[in-house]
């Protein structure tokens, strides 16, 4: 009995000694808390052996393990089994080998490591944990858990006292309504918000977004992207400088060299500003706002300060043109307040003193309606005061040829008109000519007139009911008077290339 007393007298006094050792800079020591056996010989081996439920305690954080070497000399721990580190009542920290070094309160963990905290897990196969930062590292694979969201990457830095995480290399972040794919990504567990930078992908089923930098809030569904920004839907394809758009809404802006094509109609957007609603497919366009619709041997551009695109279905889609528009095509351009275009119909109208020109013919009255199909120009029509002036030389600026009515249809092929009829009170003025010369004036009056063209010039005129109207010679002609009401020749002021389309245009 005396021995056995004497025994654990010993047994304590040497753990108060060892447990009551300071290294330099006034660290604690790691201090046991529990074990179910303990071994010390130091000329075996230095290290305190504890086995058996062990715990221990160090800077206000608990390690729990099966077995644990315990050198005191440098205050390092060596752990195996159950390893489990706790601090304060909302982490935890687990794996199956642990080195812990006292002095930097670094440690590193091994073989099936997960962090808890709250809502997030951090699983890997090594991680080194900063008791005194709580900020966890991991540099060969690790995945991450926050709720609904799971993010996969190579290395990966948490930091608990801002809750917020750092990935680098092959990211991943997965929620059941997207996929997110970049190289460098910066989460906060707080508002669940993830911050890139480098080229990031996000696509789910129903859209494709790609960006170099940007936001998103996984929680409200909310993000803002920029550097080389661009959003893809079923049918839209949304570039500019930078994005912001709201996933649950389906709502999109884009700033800054806009532009929006639709594939299944082969026709662009451009602007400044759009704004897009995925919804009901439609886009607003501000700000030197551009449409061009590509046609088989050419493209149509349409300017205006505001545009607003719909697709009606799949196949067909609608613009409204508002405010200083302005067509060009290679041989037909046009000038008006405001437009409308549908690809159902075919239909491209044209409001508010509407002007068209094609080669060396000029047309205006109240409404012009203009039939677009996939490939080209078919036909327009014109109602209320038409007049159309053709210039008859460019040798002889104050000979034109005139033509006026209520009503005007013309036919194109290939982009080149044909035909003309005119209606209602139709009237013309025109410079008839032999193969060489001027023949004198010819006007007259009729129900119906009509024209047809060959290289740009009248080649045959017919009336109904049959006119024959006075041919007055060209030196009897008073020329500054030869010109039938609301005559206002315009040409000069015609689109003469796109790239005039968007000047002045806000």
């Amino acid at each position: 009995m005396f021995k056995s007393r004497v025994y654990i007298l010993l047994f304590l006094c040497l753990s108060f000694l060892l447990n009551s050792q300071t290294v330099p800079n006034s660290n604690k020591q790691i201090e046991i808390k529990q074990a179910a056996s303990l071994k010390f010989d130091k000329e075996i081996n230095e290290a305190k052996i504890l086995s058996g439920n062990v715990i221990c305690a160090h800077e206000g954080a608990l390690l729990y393990c099966d077995t644990a070497y315990i050198y005191s000399e440098t205050n390092r721990m060596v752990a195996r089994g159950n390893i489990l580190i706790t601090k304060g009542d909302s982490i935890r920290v687990t794996g199956t080998n642990l080195v812990y070094d006292g002095k930097t309160k670094l440690a590193v963990l091994e073989n099936n490591v997960k962090v808890v905290e709250r809502d997030m897990t951090l699983t890997t196969n090594y991680l080194t944990f900063n008791l005194a930062t709580s900020i966890a590292n991991y540099y060969n694979g690790g995945t991450l858990v926050n709720k609904q969201n799971t993010l996969v990457s190579k290395n990966g830095h948490y930091y608990s006292a801002s809750k917020e995480a750092t990935f680098h290399y092959d990211v991943v972040l997965t929620n059941p309504q997207y996929t997110m794919k970049c190289d460098t990504l910066r989460y906060k567990l707080s508002n669940k918000t993830a911050y890139f930078i480098g080229p990031s992908i996000i696509t789910s089923a129903t859209d494709y977004i790609y960006c170099e930098n940007g936001w998103y809030d996984t929680n409200k569904e909310k993000s803002a992207f920029s550097k080389n920004a661009l959003l893809v839907t079923s049918q839209q394809r949304l570039k500019g400088d930078s994005l912001v758009y709201d996933r649950s809404l389906k709502y999109g802006r884009a700033f800054g060299h806009v532009n929006m094509i639709d594939t299944s109609q082969r026709s662009i957007v451009f602007g400044e500003y759009i704004e897009y609603r995925e919804f009901k497919s439609e886009a607003f366009v501000t700000k030197h706002a551009l449409y061009a619709r590509i046609l088989e041997k050419d493209t149509l551009f349409l300017a205006a300060d505001t545009l607003y695109h719909r697709d009606l279905d799949s196949v067909n889609n609608f613009l409204n043109a508002f405010h200083h528009v302005k067509i060009y095509k290679k041989d037909l351009q046009a000038v008006c307040d405001s437009a409308t275009m549908n690809t159902q119909d075919s239909l491209l109208q044209l409001f508010q003193n509407p002007m068209l020109w094609a080669k060396n013919s000029q047309v205006t009255g109240k409404l012009i309606q203009v039939d677009i199909t996939k490939n080209e120009i078919k036909a327009f029509r014109i109602e209320g005061k038409v007049l159309m002036i053709q210039q008859f030389d460019s040798l002889q600026p104050n000979l034109y040829n005139q033509l006026a009515g209520k009503k005007l249809e013309g036919f194109l092929t290939n982009d080149t008109i044909r035909k003309v009829i005119v209606t209602e009170s139709a009237e013309m003025i025109y410079y008839p000519q032999n193969k060489k010369s001027i023949i004198g004036l010819n006007q007259t009056t009729c129900n119906v007139i009509n024209l047809w063209f060959k290289n740009g010039d009248i080649s045959k005129i017919t009336l109904k009911p049959k006119s024959v109207g006075k041919i007055e010679p060209l030196n009897k002609v008073d020329l500054e008077n030869a010109k039938l009401k609301g005559f206002n020749w315009q040409y000069a002021n015609r689109p003469k290339s796109r790239f005039e389309l968007t000047r002045n245009v806000q």
